[in-house]
């Protein structure tokens, strides 16, 4: 499975999560089928990162290229989160802001512990690391983005489990497919529970349950978002420069029209 397939699984499982949530009454296939998105669209932020991670000239690029978008999108996704109820506007932030964050872990890791050297994790540089992924976690938590703490830690995760599976030179993967969705299992099954955890405004053992099974779409959706990624192959496929747009614009685009159309149906 190559990245041009990954990022078509990405935008069309994030429409149909956003469809059945603005639109059809949280229908609960289809956001099982919608969880899968926000993991992908995660590991292919780490991939890109790790890929181009040396070249300082395209990383800030890219970091001005995540600014704007998040500045584009935070209407459009407000719009589709709430219709016209302004006053609900602030009530969560949209997911590039999320990936940003995400993005910043990586690229302090980078500096601070550079694959290409042989590098000793003494107590300063794991204290930093530990300091500035808290930090980040902590920043999403407060100005409500996406995911709570947890948001910007799977994309941080998600760069050290391609770093450790993958040979950096051919960039194709030394671990076993099923090898790779076992590890990410392993990642959901910390993930996810701290997220509950979270969203229970980390409450007892029994509300944390009970968030658990109230969000039972996302466990599935997290399941095969982890199949998806184990197969993908290392290889980015086609990759023309009219997809690219569409791809880096699928999100706000996709987010004005379905805020629209709640407008139009007055909800």
């Amino acid at each position: 499975m190559t990245g041009f397939v990954l990022r078509i699984i990405a935008m069309v499982t994030m429409l149909t999560d956003h469809i059945a949530f603005t639109l059809l009454d949280n229908q609960i296939i289809m956001r099982s089928i919608g969880r899968i998105a926000f993991p992908i669209y995660a590991f292919l932020l780490a991939e890109g990162f790790l890929v181009y991670c040396k070249n300082k000239d395209k990383v800030l690029k890219h970091i001005s290229s995540l600014i704007v978008l998040i500045v584009v999108s935070e209407f459009f996704y407000d719009l589709m989160e709430c219709g016209l109820e302004f006053s609900n506007y602030f009530d969560s932030q949209n997911n590039i802001l999320t990936l940003f964050l995400g993005f910043l872990g990586m690229f302090i890791t980078e500096e601070l512990v550079p694959r290409d050297k042989k590098n000793k994790f003494d107590i300063k540089v794991l204290f930093v690391l530990a300091s500035s992924y808290l930090l980040l976690g902590f920043a999403n938590y407060m100005i409500k983005g996406n995911f709570n703490l947890v948001g910007p830690w799977l994309v941080i995760a998600y760069y050290w489990f391609i770093r450790i599976a993958r040979n950096p030179k051919t960039k194709e993967y030394t671990w076993k497919w099923w090898k790779r969705f076992l590890v990410l299992l392993l990642i959901f099954a910390v993930y996810l529970p701290f997220y509950f955890w979270v969203r229970t405004d980390f409450g007892s053992f029994s509300s944390w349950v009970q968030k658990m099974q109230d969000y039972i779409p996302w466990i599935i959706g997290h399941v095969g978002a982890a199949l998806v990624i184990s197969l993908y192959n290392g290889k980015l496929g086609y990759h023309e420069g009219w997809f690219k747009k569409l791809y880096i614009s699928f999100y706000p685009l996709h987010a004005f029209v379905i805020g629209v159309i709640r407008v139009l149906l007055g909800q």
